[in-house]
């Protein structure tokens, strides 16, 4: 299987739309073949600044969390973390050329 296809099926596994794959001007290749694997939608500065606007907007609110809450839903993201670790692990592989076993390493440290 070639590696952009490859990366089409696990995102789409992930839940990552194959849409966001493509018909952008930024590429995306694979460091270990030189294929592209993805051709990624840029946005303008104005957009990043909203982008950032709004991440802060939802860190006031996310700090107002109660410790536990907080605690469980990161508890939460490990589950899911861990579900889905051999294909998060060779999708690292994949975007910075590292072995399979590195890659699921990656994932570990996540979790």
């Amino acid at each position: 299987m070639d590696v952009a296809k490859e990366t089409a099926e696990l995102l789409a596994k992930l839940g990552v739309a194959r849409e966001a794959l493509s018909g952008g001007d930024l590429i995306v290749r694979s460091p270990v073949t030189g294929e592209q694997i993805a051709a990624l939608k840029t946005i303008s500065p104005a957009d990043a600044a909203k982008t950032i606007d709004g991440a802060h907007k939802a860190f006031q609110s996310w700090r107002l969390v109660p410790g536990p809450k907080r605690g469980e839903l990161v508890r939460l993201l490990g589950e899911e973390l861990r579900a889905h670790k051999a294909e998060l692990g060779r999708l690292v592989s994949i975007e910075v050329g590292k072995i399979p076993s590195e890659g699921l390493g990656e994932v570990q440290e996540m979790i």
